[in-house]
């Protein structure tokens, strides 16, 4: 006597759906942080490698925004800006993922690094926590800085940055 082997049930097209998740998967390992649109309009998107191949800066500064001192890192402005070629930025618009934007007068922040923080006390930025990205300055270091009217360029959740001029 043979006994029959109950058959499975799969369906048809587990194959495809497979595949569309890990491409999916795939895609969102590498999805861009940062949308650069430089002064001649082209368009630059930086993914997690791309900002984390970038020299870096880190500082421990207070802010408005946090409680305490907190240790931050990440690329400077002008190091994404010159590895893309672009070495004299007077003006930019930061832009939020909750649509916030900002002018910034680059002027301002001569001999001061202007970062896009990728992390805080080592850990990623999150959008819980201003994340992935926040356009920052060490405030403890430049006091004379730590205003209403810098604080308010000091965009968080940073999507994209264009080059005015």
């Amino acid at each position: 006597m043979t006994l029959a082997r109950p058959k499975m049930h799969v369906p048809k097209y587990w194959l495809p759906c497979l595949l569309l998740a890990l491409i999916t998967f795939g895609a969102q390992a590498s999805s861009p942080l940062l949308q650069l649109v430089l002064a001649d309009k082209r368009v630059v998107n930086l993914d997690e490698a791309a900002l984390a191949a970038l020299p870096q800066t880190e500082f421990t500064t207070k802010t408005p925004w946090t409680t305490g001192s907190h240790s931050y890192r990440g690329p400077t402005l002008a190091a994404v800006l010159a590895a893309q070629g672009v070495e004299h930025a007077s003006l930019i618009e930061a832009s939020g993922l909750n649509g916030y934007q900002q002018h910034l007068d680059l002027s301002l922040f001569e001999g001061v690094p202007l970062a896009l923080v990728r992390y805080e006390d080592g850990k990623p930025l999150t959008r819980r926590n201003k994340g992935p990205l926040w356009l920052l300055l060490p405030f403890s270091a430049h006091p004379e800085l730590d205003i209403s009217a810098v604080h308010s360029g000091m965009v968080w959740q940073v999507i994209r940055i264009e080059v005015i001029k």
